[in-house]
């Protein structure tokens, strides 16, 4: 009986030890700052990955995990490339990477999330099984567009009430504009401007899911004695003010080079206004979705949501504020080649109990410098790409200083 008794409690005291810390529910939240009043996460997406996973981008989650030492990982969609039937076992080598550092994370699902031909929804499913107690996603409400769109409080080091707010949304595929359709009806687009065609657009964040978020600011605002709760967002696709941030608004004569979204043509200058970027470069064109329902606005209107996190265009890591809130692109953790290999990484996003935060891009060539570093021995970098890095990071930003000045 003493026996029996013992191996009890024993397996107990294990269970309890083995649960991570962040599990504990209630009135004290999921997950909380810590005693010195920050709370990290690292956001790492596009990882575009085979299966097996190549041993570069395995290394970097590993080395990029260890170092960040974060509360919480985003994973920022496009995450496999595996075909239908190995996506089950991909997604399973993913969050096994995860669970091993017992670390918690949600996801934010991307366009090429949506193309393995296996629903969403079942998707997300594969993520909650393989993710296990790790996996703090939810789909908040099933009846709005995509899957996953879910709200992740972070309570104070002493649990009496919610500090931060993580948002967490789907912005979608991609969506095929029938322009010969809408010639015939306009009604179809705000502007019927274009040739016959059917072209694909990135998506959104919809209006539903703008609705939920503000009927759940407003209830974290009640709850919070009247004031809005200091947020941050993260989200796939790019909202399409970027696109105002770089470019100018074509005039009437101009026919070159232009980009049309939904009620607004852009002018695609050689060099675009670098002056707007706070941190970081822009290496690639931007993406944003095709349609804009109102989203920076409504967060604009609130004024609770410090930064939307994006991924999706692949080697831009700047920073740019728009209308008060912060726009700040991820790198991929895929390996960029050549130039654009300098911002080839994952971000560290560190809240403060405050209400502020501050973020910071985690390059792979900066990790692959540190003594015990396996990155350069997985393949994704040589020693030679180390140095070049470093010489042309160097010119990059002497360049950024320049172009800063420029209006």
């Amino acid at each position: 009986m003493k026996k029996a008794v013992s191996l009890m409690l024993a397996a107990i005291i294990f269970v309890t030890f083995m649960l991570p810390a962040f599990a504990a529910e209630g009135e004290t939240g999921a997950l909380r700052f810590d005693q010195d009043g920050n709370f990290t996460i690292l956001h790492l997406t596009d990882w575009h990955t085979d299966y097996p996973m190549p041993a570069v981008q395995k290394q970097f989650a590993v080395e990029a995990i260890a170092e960040a030492k974060p509360d919480l990982i985003v994973l920022g969609g496009d995450m496999s490339g595996a075909s239908k039937e190995e996506y089950p076992a991909a997604v399973e080598e993913i969050c096994g990477l995860i669970a091993d550092a017992q670390v918690p994370f949600a996801i934010t699902f991307g366009n090429h999330d949506y193309e393995h031909g296996i629903a969403i929804d079942d998707v997300f499913a594969l993520y909650k099984k393989y993710g296990g107690a790790y996996c703090v996603s939810e789909d908040d409400d099933p009846a709005l567009f995509g899957c996953g769109t879910c709200s992740l409080p972070v309570y104070t080091n002493d649990g009496s009430r919610v500090a931060y707010n993580v948002y967490c949304f789907d912005s979608g595929s991609e969506v095929i504009t029938d322009y010969a359709a809408m010639k015939k009806d306009p009604s179809l687009l705000p502007e019927a401007r274009f040739a016959d065609a059917r072209v694909s657009q990135y998506d959104s964040v919809h209006p539903d899911q703008i609705a939920w978020y503000r009927a759940k600011a407003a209830a974290l605002k009640e709850e919070n004695g009247g004031e809005y709760v200091p947020s941050v967002v993260f989200q796939h696709i790019i909202v399409q003010e970027i696109f105002g941030a770089f470019w100018r608004e074509a005039k009437a004569n101009d026919s070159k080079g232009l980009v049309e979204f939904e009620e607004k043509t852009y002018k695609m200058t050689a060099i675009p206004r670098l002056s707007c970027i706070k941190y970081g470069y822009l290496l690639e064109r931007p993406c944003p979705g095709y349609y804009n329902y109102g989203q920076l606005d409504a967060m604009k209107e609130n004024g609770d949501v410090r930064a939307i996190f994006c991924g999706h265009d692949h080697s831009n890591s700047f920073t740019v504020e728009i209308d008060g809130v912060d726009i700040v692109n991820t790198p991929s953790v895929k390996p960029h080649s050549g130039f654009k290999k300098i911002d080839w990484g994952g971000r560290i996003v560190t809240l403060h109990e405050d209400g502020s935060y501050e973020s910071r891009v985690l390059a792979g060539f900066e990790l692959a410098q540190k003594k015990g570093s396996g990155i350069i021995g997985s393949g994704g970098i040589s020693s030679f790409e180390i140095v070049f890095t470093k010489i042309w990071k160097a010119f990059a930003d002497a360049s950024l200083r320049f172009w800063k000045r420029v209006k």
